[in-house]
């Protein structure tokens, strides 16, 4: 178990020797069963069972690490079942959550055309099913199939914007911006709906807490509770203590740009 203290809260996590990952990996017929590369990079079926062949699956129970920052990427990370959190440790010991990925999402692309090491760090939360292929591979592969190159750099695109955006969420100055901001991207992430009155409304699920909301927006756990009671009494969200409803999205992004202008 390694623990650190990040921004007043203290991050617990249990040690998944991310540099051996092929320890102990279930069979990788497993993902040619439910395949995750075809959905996840716009390939075809052909091309997709070529990777899921060189692939490996394993679980990663709740608060493991699937890698650390800084250390040498090796892979590629694709989320099979269960949401994946990525957060960067500042060298004050502080962390900031840069996003919490649900099924079908890749991570760790940033080294794919080169050598280099994660400039994130993965955990689990709950018991997450995840594939993994070899950069070697990727790069191997997508010599012989162009279509595959040009599916790695959108990965890789999509992943810098990400970090663009969470960077300019960073750079507001008030932390209901930056709380409006972080629910917003969320909501958009892991995509899930709920139905409120009638209407379906995007929602955010207990697989996110008060303390990821403070870590994303760079704020304490007890003003991010105090925002949010505001939030659902000005009815802009709903839900209860588990839940966050969006019911008012204009009036959270008009927050959100009112000060990024």
């Amino acid at each position: 178990m390694s623990s650190c203290l990040s921004g007043g809260f203290l991050l617990q996590a249990q040690t998944a020797e991310p540099k051996i990952w092929g320890k102990g990996v279930e069979s990788s017929a497993l993902l040619q069963e439910r395949p995750l590369f075809g959905g996840a990079l716009g390939i075809d079926s052909g091309l997709a069972k070529s990777l899921s062949v060189q692939a490996t699956r394993r679980t990663v129970g709740h608060n493991q690490f699937v890698y650390f920052q800084d250390d040498p990427a090796e892979h590629i990370y694709f989320v099979q079942s269960g949401h994946v959190r990525l957060s960067y440790l500042m060298e004050d010991g502080s962390a900031i959550l840069l996003d919490i990925l649900p099924p079908g999402a890749s991570f760790g692309e940033v080294s794919i055309f080169e050598d280099g090491p994660h400039c994130d760090m993965a955990t689990a939360i709950g018991d997450t099913v995840i594939g993994a292929l070899p950069l070697r591979t990727c790069r191997a592969l997508a010599d012989r199939h162009p279509e595959l190159n040009t599916a790695l750099a959108r990965l890789v695109s999509r992943r810098h914007r990400a970090y663009v955006e969470m960077t300019r969420s960073l750079s507001l100055r008030s932390l209901p911006a930056r709380l409006a901001k972080g629910l917003l991207r969320l909501a958009d992430t892991l995509g899930t709906v709920s139905l409120h009155e009638g209407r379906k409304v995007p929602s955010i699920g207990p697989i996110v807490t008060q303390t990821d909301l403070g870590l994303m927006a760079r704020g304490a756990r007890g003003n991010i509770n105090r925002i949010l009671k505001t939030w659902r009494e000005s009815g802009w969200i709903g839900g209860g203590d588990r839940q966050i409803l969006i019911l008012n999205r204009a009036k959270l992004e008009s927050l959100a740009i009112h000060e990024d202008n």
